[in-house]
C-alpha cells in the first residue's frame, strides 16, 4: 500500500475549506477586445491599452501550454494566427532583446508543435507567457505581479510532467521560485483559508521536487492552478470592497 505524504493530506484537508468560489477560473477581468470583421469573418483585436496586447497574447500561450496534451492542428493554428494579429502592438511594448527571445521561442513551440513533442512545445509556450507577464506594468493593478507568476509555475511544472523523464533540476528550480512569489504575496492575503491552503501546495510542490514524487507534485501543480484562480478573485474582490 503506497503511503500517504502528510503535506498531500492536509493540502487537501486545506482546501476543501476555500469552497467552490476558487474554483472559477480566472475570475480577473480579461483584456476588452474590439471585433472587426473582414471577408464576412470577425477578428478579435486589443483594446488601446498597451497592457491588452501582452496580456492577450500571455493568455494565447498560458492556453497553448493547458491545452497541449490534447491540442489538434486547426487549435493550433488559430493560436498562432491570433498571435500574429498581436503582434506588432507586442513588440512595440517590448525592448528589442526581449522581442528577439519571443520570436526565438516561439520558432520553438513551431518546431516542436511539427515534431509532436508536445512537452517540448508547453515548456516553451509558458516561457513566452512568463515574459509577456513579466513585461506588463501591475502598478495600478488589483493582482500582484507573482500571482501569474505562481500560475506559470504551475504550468511549468505540470509541461515538465509531460515528459516520462521529467527535468528535475528544472522542476526544483520553479519550486523555489514559487516558493519566493508566494512569500511576497503571502502578506497580503488575509483570508486564513486561502492562505492555508497555498501554504501546503507551496509545500507539497518542494517535497515532491525533493523526493522526485511524481504523483505528488502533479497535485500540488493542479491546485496552484486552483488556488492562482482564488488569489485572482480575493485581488480583484478586495479591491472592490476598499
Amino acid at each position: 500500500m503506497t503511503s500517504f505524504h502528510r503535506p498531500l493530506a492536509a493540502l487537501i484537508l486545506s482546501t476543501q475549506l476555500i469552497g467552490v468560489g476558487i474554483c472559477q477560473a480566472h475570475a480577473g477581468p480579461t483584456a476588452p477586445d474590439v471585433v472587426l470583421v473582414k471577408n464576412g469573418q470577425g477578428t478579435a483585436v486589443p483594446s488601446a491599452n498597451p497592457d491588452d496586447s501582452l496580456a492577450a497574447g500571455a493568455e494565447i500561450f498560458e492556453n497553448l501550454t493547458e491545452s497541449s496534451p490534447e491540442l489538434n492542428a486547426p487549435a493550433f493554428d488559430d493560436s498562432m494566427t491570433k498571435y500574429e494579429t498581436l503582434r506588432s502592438n507586442i513588440s512595440a511594448q517590448l525592448a528589442p532583446d526581449q522581442m528577439k527571445r519571443v520570436d526565438a521561442l516561439l520558432a520553438n513551440v513551431r518546431k516542436s508543435w511539427q515534431k509532436r513533442d508536445r512537452g517540448s512545445m508547453a515548456i516553451q509556450s509558458i516561457e513566452i507567457y512568463r515574459l509577456l507577464q513579466e513585461s506588463i506594468d501591475h502598478t495600478n493593478q488589483p493582482v500582484p505581479a507573482e500571482v501569474p507568476l505562481l500560475d506559470y509555475a504551475g504550468f511549468k511544472i505540470k509541461a515538465l510532467l509531460i515528459s516520462k523523464d521529467p527535468d528535475w533540476e528544472q522542476v526544483r528550480k520553479t519550486a523555489h521560485e514559487a516558493t519566493l512569489w508566494w512569500a511576497s504575496t503571502k502578506p497580503k492575503v488575509t483570508d486564513s483559508s486561502l492562505r492555508d491552503a497555498m501554504d501546503h501546495t507551496v509545500m507539497g510542490i518542494n517535497d515532491a521536487a525533493r523526493l522526485k514524487d511524481t504523483r505528488l507534485l502533479k497535485f500540488s501543480a493542479e491546485m496552484d492552478l486552483i488556488l492562482v484562480d482564488g488569489l485572482e478573485s480575493f485581488f480583484n474582490t478586495h479591491l472592490q470592497n476598499h
